[in-house]
């Protein structure tokens, strides 16, 4: 069989180069983009652009509290975990964590110390280790607070003797670093908790000055300029500048930059603008809805939810409400085939189509080689600025238009060989012929229409360059006149399709007996082939690997290599499903090599003398009575620590894999780090014990959780870092 080539349009670039009519392109899945008709708010509230923005700021450490700045203090709101989202009913009132010196705050449970007195607080922000920075504008510095230690780490001056009235306006921080806007004269800062300032470079070309910044997932500094008639623009990299008027506030959710104004309108209607940052400029995304917001901030918190203030308290952000056009058109540009008078393939959609709404394709082929430009046109609301247009892929002229567009057919799965639509997908694959005259070169159409409230989304464009070849392949008496030939030509598509995804897998049945690509589904039968039983507890990823594996683990089985490989493939797996999980590798310790240098390193023996303190850290050793002989506690065992804390289906599942593949004559024992850490001569570093955070406990709050096996009190206390940190200032010893 011929492998027949495609053209496809999947980028951002690629969608923009067309020719739109109220269509637009937005960002899906957070990567990739779509097409879909044009949207305007449906209740829109225009930002004035002289407001005077008040907004001072908020912050979320690593325990989702949230950290609101006013002009003089700084307060804390601890937001219940409610799968994800904002459990109101779990909120306790505010804390004040920060104030004026002569006036404390009443129960308040931080203290710094020496005190921060904020005179003119201007910015928050909070950096990955639970700093906490604070721009302190009527001092012209910034504070730098550890959450944890409760103590003042850093107060770094702004100002200078060459620019004595130079202040802080605002902050933002990702990771380490930390991004401050300065004023008088204007510029931007690079710090982190021990290091910097350094300055950072200033686009020249703009008549404004930064107000607020933000960094996004991808390391973006974004920041957002003012100038003195009111107007605003959103500044990144080389990217040209965007209008916003009249926002006062910015913060960064992944690579999207959600706008706030100053305030919500009378009726206490607000619209949080969002921008998604491309690698060359900018894609307006839907708005949110911010009803009662009231000008003193917005915060990105768990769940990828934007929270905003209001004059009952923190409320979190929905998705706006946006009128969709009714209908709308999208033409491509030139696609070549190379042949003069070719016979184009079919064509392949990926797109989601609601009820309600309609899709259609259209095509326009021709031997003439247009020399006409890209369209001045670009698409509502996207403006992906792409990349300067050539006379190799122009648009056709305005006079000629496509045919009369066709209904397209919707497949179960991807004409790929073995390839399956991810499970819950919104999208599929649709499909149509081109209904064309031969020709070398072929431009598609797409009709778009909704309702008002929905809109049919084109993630991709797939199109065959060359089409069968079994008309060709009759009698000429068969074929006829050309309209005849056009028929028999589209009639015995129908049938070369169905023939030519059967060849395709045919041709790559290989797919089949490849761990990595076979369909889901086929993994019990490939794994048949060398007699293994997959568990279905196992991710799919993991049964994939261990298929993979297999031949060789059974070449080692029962040793002690094979087994931790074994768990490694079992816990790699399941943390490819769960990302909220630790990876780190099993240890399996074989007890006779740890003879003479302490106890047993399993659970303590039936009736054993021990202590338990919090939620099993065991101090203390085993009762004379209970302990064993040297050769009776070490022979044939071994113990297994997981460095993660397992559920009970997990236990199981670790369980089955040592009981089936360990040799008979062994025993061991099973220990995870929620069951805890034993001290004394037990205790063995990187062993039977592993420092560092687990991910797996949750923090104890007061009044707000029960100590339990799954709560922790405290939090980690700051270390010594090379080169940042100064003897009895920023480390301490013991």
């Amino acid at each position: 069989m011929t492998e027949r080539s495609v053209s496809a349009i999947t980028t951002c670039d690629q969608w923009v180069r067309g020719r739109h009519d109220a269509t637009a392109v937005e960002r899906v899945d957070g990567a990739g983009v779509a097409l879909t008709l044009t949207w305007q708010d449906a209740t829109p509230q225009p930002w004035d652009p002289g407001t005077t923005c008040a907004v001072r700021g908020s912050a979320v450490d690593r325990l989702c509290r949230v950290y609101r700045l006013d002009r003089r203090s700084v307060a804390r709101l601890t937001i219940g975990d409610a799968g994800g989202g904002l459990d109101y009913a779990r909120l306790p009132a505010e804390v004040e964590i920060v104030g004026a010196p002569d006036d404390p705050p009443t129960g308040a449970d931080f203290v710094p110390r020496p005190e921060p007195a904020l005179l003119d607080g201007a910015g928050i922000a909070i950096d990955e280790d639970d700093r906490l920075f604070l721009a302190d504008r009527g001092r012209r510095e910034l504070v730098v607070l550890d959450l944890w230690s409760r103590r003042l780490l850093r107060r770094i001056p702004i100002a200078s003797a060459a620019a004595p009235q130079r202040h802080p306006i605002g902050l933002a921080a990702r990771g380490r670093d930390v991004v401050c806007v300065v004023a008088e004269p204007a510029g931007l800062l690079s710090l982190s908790a021990h290091r910097g300032p350094r300055a950072l470079p200033l686009p020249a070309t703009l008549q404004a000055t930064p107000a607020r910044a933000t960094i996004t997932a991808s390391g973006d500094a974004i920041t957002l300029w003012h100038d003195s008639s009111g107007h605003s623009w959103l500044v990144g990299g080389r990217r040209t500048p965007l209008p916003v008027d009249g926002a006062c506030e910015l913060v960064s959710l992944g690579d999207t930059v959600v706008l706030a104004p100053a305030a919500a309108a009378s009726d206490g209607k607000a619209s949080l603008h969002r921008v998604d940052v491309s690698e060359s400029g900018w894609i307006r995304s839907q708005p949110l809805d911010a009803f009662g917001y009231d000008g003193r901030g917005i915060v990105a918190v768990a769940g990828d939810r934007i929270g905003y203030w209001t004059a009952h308290g923190l409320r979190l952000a929905v998705p706006g409400k946006v009128t969709y056009a009714r209908s709308g058109g999208w033409l491509s540009y030139r696609f070549d085939s190379g042949q003069p008078g070719n016979r184009w393939g079919r064509i392949f959609l990926d797109a989601c189509v609601p009820e309600g709404t309609s899709l259609r394709v259209a095509t326009l082929s021709s031997d003439d080689d247009y020399e006409t430009a890209l369209s001045e046109v670009l698409p509502d609301p996207a403006d992906c600025l792409p990349v300067a247009a050539t006379n190799e892929q122009p648009l056709p002229p305005a006079t000629i238009t496509p045919g009369t567009p066709v209904p397209l057919h919707q497949r179960s799965d991807e004409p790929s060989p073995w390839w399956r639509l991810p499970a819950g997908s919104t999208y599929a694959v649709h499909e149509a012929p081109v209904v064309a005259a031969p020709g070398r070169y072929l431009w598609v159409a797409l009709a778009l229409a909704g309702n008002t409230r929905s809109t049919p989304s084109v993630r991709a464009v797939r199109i065959e360059r060359q089409s069968h070849t079994l008309a060709r392949r009759l009698p000429a008496v068969l074929i006829g006149d050309a309209a005849q030939a056009e028929f028999l030509e589209r009639f015995l598509g129908l049938f070369d399709g169905f023939l030519y995804d059967l060849q395709a897998r045919s041709d790559r049945r290989d797919l089949l007996v490849d761990p990595a690509s076979t369909p889901v589904e086929a993994l019990p039968w490939l794994a048949s082939f060398v007699g293994l039983l997959l568990d279905d507890r196992w991710a799919e990823a993991a049964r994939r690997q261990l298929i993979a594996e297999v031949v060789t683990l059974y070449r080692r089985r029962g040793t002690l290599g094979s087994l931790q490989r074994y768990l490694e493939i079992y816990l790699a797996g399941d943390l490819a499903a769960d990302r909220s999980r630790p990876g780190l590798s099993p240890v399996l310790i074989e007890h006779y090599r740890l003879r003479g240098l302490g106890p047993d390193l399993g659970a303590d023996p039936v009736g054993s003398g021990r202590s338990v303190l919090g939620a099993g850290l065991r101090v203390g050793t085993p009762s004379d009575a209970a302990r064993t002989s040297a050769p009776d506690s070490s022979a044939h065992r071994f113990t297994v620590v997981i460095p993660r804390p397992l559920d009970a289906e997990q236990q199981a599942a670790v369980r089955q894999v040592l009981d089936t593949e360990r040799p008979a004559h062994t025993a061991y024992d099973l220990c995870t780090v929620d069951a805890g850490m034993r001290l004394g001569r037990g205790l063995h570093l990187a062993l039977t014990s592993v420092i560092g955070p687990t991910g797996g406990l949750r923090p104890a709050y007061v009044g707000a959780g029960a100590t339990d096996r799954d709560l922790i009190l405290g939090g980690p206390t700051t270390g010594l870092a090379v080169e940042g940190s100064r003897l009895d200032r920023g480390a301490r010893v013991g």
